[in-house]
């Protein structure tokens, strides 16, 4: 109904905005922005995706760059802030995306190890799924009186430093080193068919008062020196939407995507076919768009998702 033209939802007649959300018979939100800040929901968020499961009839998954947490730590959460999902297979996160793919993985077998850049949610949702890791959530410094050439020839020379390890893994990591740049760098320069994936590369994370490195920053580095590009387990690529694609009641142009980001969230719509709705509640709002041509318009805009209720 809208192409990509930023139609703010609140200036059109209720029957045709009405008119529009029929039009849908799935809905994908992003998370953090879009239904909550933090640990707290943006208000009217959960109302609104409740009515469109129990009013509207509609399918709603959450989808999400977060890989900090689990999908069933993100469904928990969920639950807790009000949004009443089925169960935890309506969450899309990059962890869960991340076994799914190892196990596709013709190189990856069950002798494989996989070792993380990253914090230990990544580490949990491997082993749930029975695959052994090494690495998350630990420090690997070199010490006061130890030398680069030291750290190198003591872990590297052994042909046990990269036994068995079939993917690395990055993500949000407060213990990135030079060393684990290292280790990273080594194993896959050692073996071209080592998996190497990302949970997303959100370059940075913005709040009111500061800016910190994000994702993208860590695995760029490691791009860098591995001379190999990490494959993105999360938004904007279309992968992550494999398992709902191979669902028979799934029509990508009979699906809405909701967002608070336009560069991830409203180029993932446009990478799977979906319509866009962007939210005003994150770093963007349509002032900010229409002053800025190079960014992606959403399909439409409402300042917070909360607005949409009267219309369900």
């Amino acid at each position: 109904m809208f192409k990509a033209n930023g139609t703010n939802l609140l200036d059109l007649q209720p029957e045709q905005v009405s008119t529009w959300l029929k039009g849908f018979d799935t809905i994908i939100s992003d998370c953090d922005g879009t239904l909550w800040h933090d640990d707290i929901a943006i208000e009217g968020a959960a109302d609104v995706l409740n009515a469109l499961q129990s009013h509207a009839g509609k399918k709603v998954y959450l989808i999400t760059n977060n890989g900090l947490k689990t999908r069933h730590e993100i469904w928990q959460r969920a639950q807790r802030l009000g949004f009443q999902l089925p169960n935890e297979t309506h969450i899309i996160s990059p962890t869960q995306t991340i076994v799914d793919y190892l196990k596709q993985h013709k190189a990856f077998d069950g002798t494989k190890r996989v070792y993380v850049v990253g914090n230990a949610a990544i580490a949990r949702e491997l082993n749930d799924a029975g695959i052994e890791s090494f690495g998350a959530g630990q420090a690997e410094e070199l010490q006061p009186d130890d030398k680069w050439q030291q750290f190198v020839l003591r872990e590297f020379s052994q042909p046990a430093a990269v036994a068995n390890v079939g993917a690395v893994v990055v993500g949000w990591d407060e213990y990135f080193s030079y060393c684990k740049m290292s280790r990273a760098c080594h194993i896959l320069c050692s073996n071209p068919e080592c998996a190497f994936l990302v949970t997303n590369k959100d370059a940075v994370h913005k709040y009111p008062s500061f800016h910190i490195p994000g994702t993208g920053a860590f695995v760029a580095a490691i791009e860098a020196c591995a001379e190999r590009e990490a494959l993105e387990m999360g938004k904007p690529n279309p992968l992550v939407l494999k398992p709902l694609l191979k669902s028979a009641d799934f029509e990508p142009e009979r699906t809405l995507m909701i967002g608070d980001c336009c560069k991830v969230d409203v180029t993932f719509a446009r990478n799977c076919n979906l319509q866009s709705l962007l939210v005003g509640t994150g770093s963007y709002q349509l002032e900010t768009l229409r002053g800025n041509p190079q960014l992606p318009m959403p399909d439409a805009y409402l300042p917070r998702l909360g607005n949409l209720l009267p219309y369900i």
